[in-house]
């Protein structure tokens, strides 16, 4: 059946796009059409650089529905075979409206009505899908762009992804090297990712000779878990993506299907509201057209971090005093003393994990000071220890994550764990530490997500609300980076595609409001990548490393995320968090040490320096706008690489540029601002006195160095 349909709808929307009629939106920026008869998108015309999204008419669509049946889970409705009851235009807009769908074998009583709008920038889309079937709705692909071949003329546009800890580049060339492949059961060359995953929900197509921008992003108040995807027809021609020429292809249509697809599982009587889906033209790379969202973003919530004492903190000390397999580093006095040996070195923030029953990795929720390290009481001696020497400390915790090795999770919490729609979940949570099998993951506790229905939410916030009691001044919780899925549990009240999304959401909100009627200046970090709690963290556990940090850092500069330095020679590392501006997390040896132990102590006391100099420069450099590598070039000799980012201030126009050298050996460069004519700079490099520098002046940067040109006002 599903062959027949697809054959059905590549052959209908060939004849429909020659010869039916249309309606159609048109500004300076887009045109657009729409068949009157089925609803597909038929052109998609980009004016900037006259390029047609919809370049192989043969693939022209418009939406597909999952309505798996008992028989056939695969069973799929094609938008581009049904008939609509209207499709009209209205001012900006186009309306289509179905009711009623069909296969080649059967008619589902399943209604839609999209919208399709035209702004001076932006086409937007949206839709109303209602099933009445007694089988839920599974998937919903909208909007659907068939028949892409290039953005641009010569298909060497690119696209940016936004990643979870690593440099946003526009490096995926999909019209030229599609970077997926032909999955068995696909119905092309398939290449998807997902938001969360993403941890924002946009893509970005980058057409470098006509400096010109698509941005696809989805913008909806509720966090919904979705999937930009992909298909390329009909496959590629080899393993390495390149796409099949027309000879090769013969009379098969060639080109890429775009879909925005969500999971909505609505049952009969139910009804789907999606966001709005936009497709935005504006000049520049990703850097100018993500703004966008950024602009969508705050106008609904918060991100000011300006009285956020944690989001001013640029280096941590952090350690695991307490190893899963029963192994004591230190105990709550030895890490007190350890807290107070960083603070020679420049560091008053610090991170206390494997603090907790077990030790870290174990027992999860039981979230109680152990009795090894010295119990309850000491937990607390030690909290108000470091807060009165005016030091300020993360305890380290979960949210969502169960041990399913306890007898509590066999008795009780096994009911809490987020299920597919087998009842089952992926199990690879495991981490060892002090023993070679743990380690190998031959012999280690494995550990499954939870969901966050109302009985797992009251016993967790009531451990948070407990030790903020105890004196803890904020919490960072780990691994929400694998907190949102689909969630299948039955004690769900919400929607599969919501209840590890925006419930999750939901609950940090709730947790934070619980926590600080007992302390109100608490504050989070956390592990996590999905950007709607970015109001709740202040930082994030991971999201950078080597001279990368995550593009929420550019997007939404207010927050920052951690890079970890745990080697003793890791002068790199450092240099990496200062260039991106983020959080030095320093753990000595693997979490297992001091700062002031002699193997650790000559990069300690790199670390004290360059915390002096970014106190100093706070506001320009770690507090600041970032602007990625915007506003500036760096030019080495030839055949060399430096590594360099922009800073900015953020009440004057005067900006920063970091330099970071990888390698051993000094070299000698070039350096200039572009936001406008800069005259001087000052010069700042660790362990030298600051000096003016100008504008053509060539510089040297030691191996493994770090130098700071600062603008001069």
């Amino acid at each position: 059946m599903r062959q027949i349909s697809i054959a059905v709808a590549v052959c209908f929307c060939h004849f429909i796009a020659s010869a039916q009629s249309v309606v159609t939106l048109e500004n300076s920026n887009f045109k657009l059409s729409v068949s009157q008869q089925s609803g597909i998108i038929s052109s998609f015309v980009v004016k900037k650089n006259n390029s047609d999204l919809i370049g192989d008419k043969r693939l022209a669509a418009n939406f597909r529905i999952g309505l798996p049946l008992k028989d056939s889970l695969a069973n799929y409705i094609e938008g581009e075979v049904q008939k609509a009851a209207s499709v009209v235009k209205k001012d900006n807009q186009i309306i289509a409206t179905f009711s009623g769908m069909s296969t080649a074998n059967a008619k589902y009583a399943v209604d839609l009505i999209y919208w399709i709008t035209l702004d001076s920038d932006a086409v937007s889309f949206k839709a109303r899908l209602t099933n009445k079937e007694a089988q839920p709705i599974s998937e919903f692909w909208f909007p659907r762009i068939g028949g892409w071949k290039d953005f641009g003329h010569d298909r060497s546009a690119k696209v940016a992804v936004p990643g979870y800890d690593q440099d946003c580049q526009n490096r995926i060339e999909m019209f030229r090297n599609f970077p997926g492949e032909r999955f068995l059961g696909a119905e092309g060359a398939e290449w998807n990712t997902n938001y969360p995953g993403m941890p924002m929900p946009w893509w970005h197509i980058y057409d470098a000779k006509s400096d010109l921008g698509l941005y696809l992003g989805y913008h909806d108040t509720v966090c919904r878990y979705s999937t930009w995807h992909t298909y390329l027809s009909p496959n590629t021609a080899n393993g390495r993506g390149e796409w099949l020429t027309a000879k090769q292809a013969g009379q098969t249509p060639v080109g890429v299907t775009f879909s925005h697809v969500r999971y909505p599982f609505i049952h009969s009587g139910e009804t789907l509201e999606s966001g709005e889906f936009v497709v935005r033209v504006s000049k520049g790379d990703w850097h100018e057209g993500s703004q966008f969202y950024r602009q969508w973003f705050v106008s609904h919530w918060n991100v000011d971090k300006t009285n956020s004492w944690l989001r001013k903190e640029s280096a941590w000390f952090s350690s695991i005093i307490y190893q899963p397999e029963d192994k004591v580093i230190t105990d709550y006095k030895g890490f007190g003393k350890w807290s107070e040996e960083a603070k020679k070195y420049g560091i008053g923030m610090h991170e206390l994990i494997g603090w907790d029953s077990g030790g870290l990795e174990r027992n999860y929720p039981y979230y109680i000071p152990t009795e090894k390290l010295g119990g309850h009481e000491g937990f607390k001696d030690l909290l108000s220890s470091i807060k009165q020497r005016g030091d300020h400390c993360l305890v380290f915790m979960n949210y969502n994550i169960l041990d399913q090795n306890t007898d509590w999770y066999k008795k009780e919490l096994y009911k809490y764990k987020s299920q597919d729609q087998f009842g089952e979940q992926g199990v690879w949570m495991g981490w060892g530490e002090s023993t070679l099998l743990a380690r190998n993951r031959l012999s280690v506790r494995y550990h499954v997500r939870g969901s966050v229905v109302p009985p797992i939410r009251k016993i967790l916030d009531d451990y948070f609300v407990d030790r903020t009691k105890d004196g803890a001044q904020g919490f960072q919780i780990d691994k929400l980076v694998v907190g949102s899925s689909l969630d299948f549990n039955p004690l769900n009240t919400a929607k599969p595609d919501v209840a590890l999304c925006d419930e999750l959401v939901n609950a940090i909100d709730t947790l934070l409001q619980k926590c600080r009627v007992i302390n109100p200046d608490l504050q989070m970090a956390s592990e996590f990548n999905l950007d709607r709690l970015l109001p709740f963290f202040d930082v994030g556990y991971r999201a950078a490393g080597g001279y990368g940090i995550s593009p929420m850092h550019y997007l939404f500069p207010e927050w920052t995320a951690c890079a970890h330095i745990s080697a003793p020679g890791d002068f790199r590392g450092v240099n990496g968090a200062v260039l991106t501006g983020a959080v030095m997390v320093i753990e000595p040896n693997s979490y297992q040490g001091s700062m002031d132990e002699p193997l650790f102590r000559p990069l300690s006391e790199y670390v004290r320096e360059v915390q002096r100099i970014r106190k100093e420069l706070a506001d320009k450099i770690f507090l600041d706008k970032y602007y990625d590598n915007l506003g500036a070039t760096v030019n080495p000799d030839k055949g060399h690489d430096l590594y360099y980012k922009v800073h900015g201030d953020r009440v004057k126009d005067q900006r920063t540029i970091i330099v970071a050298n990888d390698k051993d050996q000094p070299m000698r460069y070039s350096w200039k601002f572009t936001h406008h004519d800069v005259k001087k700079a000052t010069l700042y490099v660790p362990f030298q006195k600051p000096r003016v520098i100008n504008s053509n002046e060539e510089l040297t940067i030691d191996g493994y160095g770090l130098n700071i040109i600062v603008e001069n006002e």
